[in-house]
């Protein structure tokens, strides 16, 4: 029995071990392997001066290409749009990205989901492994106390979301698989055609956005210009003055692509539908207000 004991104990221990070792080691993938997420791609930007970046979900990602800006406008930029970022992860873009680099401009897509505080359940795994820092674990701490564990015990955030940020990804960041996002800087195209000739239901609730004041805040203490805006959405029935009022700078695009054939579901654009948007963008904000 006394050797069972000990034996359960040895084992205990180096489990415990192999743990922390892992953990480490995943750790450092993510902040030195080659890119499987853009929070990867900000955290290794080096100094620089870009004309803009854009923020938001998704609704960003596959809508604004700034290959197609630079041609048309000089302007080099980026997309940092993640998908299912909600707020609260964009507010921690913003403010990893104004660590590493710059910005002269900003664009905050903004939706249906300004009315969300916390974190979105699928936005919030690219931001797991760098929960023992910090400032990165204070923002979180206020929503569970699944955050504590995540950052106290090892593993527990890769083990957990091992589909998202387990072994799989770790292993393609360690052979040095390229991220298919870079290529557009962080623009990428998506397939499809709406299918339902319908009108979009979901309204917007009129709430103030914690997360939405601190990158205004932000903006104003770094003194750069920030812009707010509503990508298109097929037939909305929210017509977006409650973010009109509240944010400034704000364009309402909702409805500046009418076309079915433009969009892949009723929340995102296709291929052709992005071109189309993009053009739109380059004239709304580059041309007929930019004064730089």
């Amino acid at each position: 029995m006394k050797q069972f004991i000990t034996y359960s104990i040895l084992l205990l221990l180096a489990t415990t071990l192999l743990m922390f070792i892992l953990d480490a080691t995943y750790t450092q993938v993510y902040n030195s392997g080659s890119y499987r997420n853009k929070v990867m791609w900000i955290r290794d930007m080096q100094p620089d001066t870009l004309d803009y970046a854009l923020f938001g979900s998704s609704r960003t990602k596959y809508t604004v290409n700034p290959t197609r800006i630079e041609k048309v406008t000089g302007k080099k930029g980026v997309n940092l749009g993640m998908n299912a970022s909600g707020p609260f992860e964009v507010q921690l873009a913003v403010k990893e990205f104004f660590k590493h680099t710059f910005a002269k401009r900003i664009f905050v897509q903004v939706d249906y989901t300004y009315y969300m505080k916390a974190p979105d359940s699928i936005g919030q795994l690219v931001w797991l492994p760098y929960i023992k820092e910090k400032e990165i674990f204070e923002s979180f701490k206020p929503f569970g106390k699944a955050y504590k564990g995540y950052k106290q015990i090892p593993m527990y955030r890769y083990l957990q979301f091992d589909g998202s940020l387990g072994f799989r990804n770790v292993a393609l960041s360690l052979l040095g698989k390229s991220p298919d996002f870079l290529v557009d800087e962080g623009f990428k195209t998506r397939a499809g055609m709406l299918q339902h000739d319908t009108p979009y239901p979901y309204t917007l609730e009129e709430v103030q956005n914690k997360h939405i004041a601190e990158i205004i805040t932000l903006a104003k203490e770094k003194q750069i210009a920030l812009s707010f805006f509503t990508a298109p959405i097929y037939k909305p029935v929210e017509d977006f003055l409650t973010l009109e009022e509240n944010l400034p700078n704000y364009k309402n695009m909702s409805n500046t692509i009418q076309k079915k054939i433009y969009f892949s579901d009723h929340m995102h654009v296709n291929t052709e539908g992005a071109t189309l948007f993009t053009e739109q963008f380059i004239e709304t904000f580059f041309f007929t207000f930019d004064t730089n």
